[in-house]
Formats: structure tokens, C-alpha cells, sequence
């Protein structure tokens, strides 16, 4: 009987083996993508990953059109259907599923892995030329691409055709940035001017916080379309993903980072949108999506993403001058007011939480603003540790 049990076990087949045979497991780009990113930040150096076949497979994933597709058309499953093909009988067409899945996301993605594991931060510089062959991705191709999905305002749609958004502009630019492409393109013949509209695009997308009316009781005033009211939201302007769109935390990286990387980040009011995210600092810790909305993981990363590039290309470095026309003080978040010891304080509401991290923003890391990740990075983990060993 013991022996029976263990020709049944045997037979059996391990954990692994069964995953490896369900119909759902198989890899994706934005998964690999946080796990590259997420093992460079803990100062892993990539050593143990099979490069050549994540390089290959992204190889697979790229259309005739230069997009890319999440997952590989091995693991998309057609979907059968019938059709009379005569009198009583049915012929089985096999037909494949329309891939929706081949957006700018996965574009971005895919350039962003690319770039990773073939070290191009080494040997490159942003002015690529389309004819250079790569053995992995069609550079042309997927430029021409990312070019097809502009807008007619200058911003750029998840696919040709399709209303410019936030996310989107930002995954295309990067794309470019990151291929070598962006300068090239953006100097081409026919695309004169889509710069001048892109950079418009993204600074017509900050706005103001709605202006409150005095007259209002206390009750309406703290609280209208989720957002609190303090003394000092007058100077506060968020970043919207789309017109007509409430202010998002997260579009201050998705639409600041667009404009960083083509160096233009001082057009915008650094201060107002500096003020707005700070804004939706939850007292718990964390930043929400608007103000008032309860903190949540990506509204956090993003605000702080945003928070550390506004520090560079004098985006928050403006002063302004008195009625009088003198140079005055720098505006933080919600003004700034001398205490009894001379220094400078925040003024209004939650003025010490507002005080100590506009003093931390100094102690933010760098970001690569490009690939999204830190470029700060973790001392590596002791090999011992990986192999279980204490």
C-alpha cells in the first residue's frame, strides 16, 4: 500500500510543473518591467536574469505596425466559432482575438526593458538615427509608431486616432526619450511645430483649484467635488489628465515628467502645483488622488516622483516681486511667514506638517524620470541570503 501512495506521488506532478501547464501562466511586459525596475533598486545586478530570452521575447512581441503587445501569441488564445459551410454542416474557423493590448502602456514598457538590459544609458545620446539597426526592436517602426498616435493638439493618444490623455503623452515622449528619437522627431519637416503644441498641450492642463465663495456656510465651504478647503488653496494648481478633468496627484509626474524630459519644466507654476500635491497629503501619511481623498500606493509614488524632479530645471526657483517692485521672498506652499525667532514658517493649516516636508524634499532621492525608478540604489543582498543560506 506504501508503495502504491508513492507511485501515485510520483505520478503526480509538482507545483511547478502544474503552473507551468495552466493556460494563464506565462509572462507579461508590465510584470517583468516592475521586476527589473524593483531588482536594480534593491542593487541587484541582473546577473541571474536570462537577458537573451527577455530580449528575444520582446523581439516576438513587436507588430508589423512598430507596437508591441503585452503577452506572447502563443499564450492569446483564439476563440473558435462556426459557419455554415453548406447545407447541414458547419465548418470550425479558428480566428484570432483583435489584440487590445498593444497601446503606448506596452510600449513604453517594452522600450523601458529594452533599455535596461541592454545597458543604453551607457552608449547613447538622444539623437538615434532611425536607420540604426538594433537586434531586438525595430526603432524605426516603433517611432514611426509613437508619432502615428499624436493628436491633433500636440498631445498623444494611447493609439492612432484616439484623444490625447495624460498617461499617454507621457509613455510616448519617454519612449522617445529613452529610444534616442525624441529630438530627431520633433525636428522633422513634418512635424514643425508639434513641440510648441505639446508643450502647450501640457501647461494648459493646470488648474487651479475652484475659488470658494465666502458666503458659504462652514459646513459647504470644508467640503464641494471631493475637495477640502484651507486658508491657503488660493495658491494651489493641479495637473489634469485630460480637459474638462478634475486635478489628479498622479498627472504632476505623467505631465510634469513629459515636459522634463524636453527640459521645460520651468513653464509651469512649480510652486501652485507643488502647493496642490501637498495638498493632498493625508495626515496619515501618504498622498491621495485629489484633495481630501483617502492616501492610497500610486497617488503616493507619483506626488513623490514629481516632488523630487521639482527641485530641477528651476521649476520651483521663480521668486516674485512685492507691489512695490522689489524682489521678494520665494512663495511655499500657502505662503511663508516670519516667526519670532526670524526664520520662516508655513502659514495656514497643518502649517508644521507643510514645514517639514517641504524641508524633506531636500532629502529626496533622485529620479529617473524616464524609466520612473530611483536612481538611488539599495547596497546588494548578500549572496548567502538569495541562496537561503543564514
Amino acid at each position: 500500500q506504501q508503495q502504491q501512495q508513492q507511485q501515485q506521488q510520483q505520478q503526480q506532478p509538482s507545483l511547478i510543473e502544474q503552473l507551468q501547464q495552466h493556460p494563464y501562466d506565462h509572462s507579461h511586459i508590465a510584470m517583468t518591467y516592475v521586476a527589473i525596475c524593483t531588482l536594480l533598486t534593491l542593487g541587484d545586478d541582473l546577473s541571474r536574469i536570462h537577458k537573451t530570452a527577455i530580449l528575444q521575447t520582446l523581439k516576438a512581441l513587436q507588430k508589423e505596425d512598430g507596437s508591441f503587445v503585452a503577452i506572447s501569441s502563443n499564450n492569446r488564445n483564439p476563440e473558435p466559432a462556426t459557419s455554415p459551410a453548406g447545407e447541414g454542416e458547419e465548418k470550425l474557423i479558428v480566428e484570432e482575438k483583435v489584440d487590445d493590448d498593444c497601446d503606448l502602456r506596452f510600449m513604453y514598457l517594452t522600450i523601458a526593458i529594452w533599455y535596461l538590459l541592454t545597458d543604453q544609458n551607457s552608449n547613447s545620446s538622444n539623437n538615434n538615427d532611425d536607420d540604426d539597426e538594433d537586434p531586438y526592436i525595430n526603432i524605426q517602426s516603433a517611432t514611426s509608431y509613437i508619432l502615428s498616435c499624436i493628436s491633433y493638439d500636440g498631445s498623444i493618444g494611447l493609439t492612432p486616432g484616439r484623444e490625447g490623455h495624460g498617461g499617454s503623452t507621457f509613455c510616448g515622449t519617454a519612449s522617445l526619450h529613452l529610444l534616442g528619437t525624441l529630438d530627431a522627431s520633433m525636428a522633422r519637416r513634418e512635424l514643425r511645430g508639434w513641440k510648441e503644441d505639446l508643450i502647450r498641450w501640457c501647461v494648459m492642463r493646470q488648474r487651479s483649484l475652484p475659488k470658494r465663495d465666502e458666503k458659504e456656510n462652514e459646513e459647504e465651504r470644508t467640503s464641494q467635488n471631493g475637495y477640502y478647503y484651507h486658508d491657503w488653496d488660493k495658491y494651489a494648481a493641479g495637473m489634469q489628465g485630460r480637459p474638462n478633468k478634475l486635478q489628479d496627484t498622479c498627472y504632476s509626474y505623467w505631465i510634469g515628467g513629459t515636459l522634463h524630459m524636453m527640459n521645460e519644466s520651468h513653464v509651469l507654476d512649480g510652486w501652485a502645483l507643488r502647493d496642490y500635491v501637498l495638498t493632498c497629503q493625508s495626515p496619515y501619511g501618504g498622498f491621495g488622488k485629489v484633495v481630501g481623498a483617502n492616501p492610497d500606493l500610486l497617488h503616493s509614488f507619483y506626488t513623490l516622483c514629481w516632488l523630487a524632479m521639482s527641485r530641477d530645471q528651476a521649476c520651483c526657483e521663480e521668486e516674485y516681486d512685492d507691489e512695490d517692485g522689489n524682489e521678494g521672498e520665494e512663495r511655499i506652499c500657502g505662503g511663508i511667514e516670519n516667526n519670532d525667532s526670524g526664520g520662516k514658517k508655513f502659514s495656514g493649516h497643518d502649517g508644521e506638517i507643510k514645514e517639514q516636508v517641504h524641508e524633506s524634499l531636500g532629502r529626496l532621492s533622485q529620479l529617473d524620470c524616464a524609466l520612473g525608478i530611483c536612481t538611488k540604489r539599495i547596497p546588494g543582498i548578500p549572496k548567502a541570503v538569495m541562496d537561503g543560506n543564514d
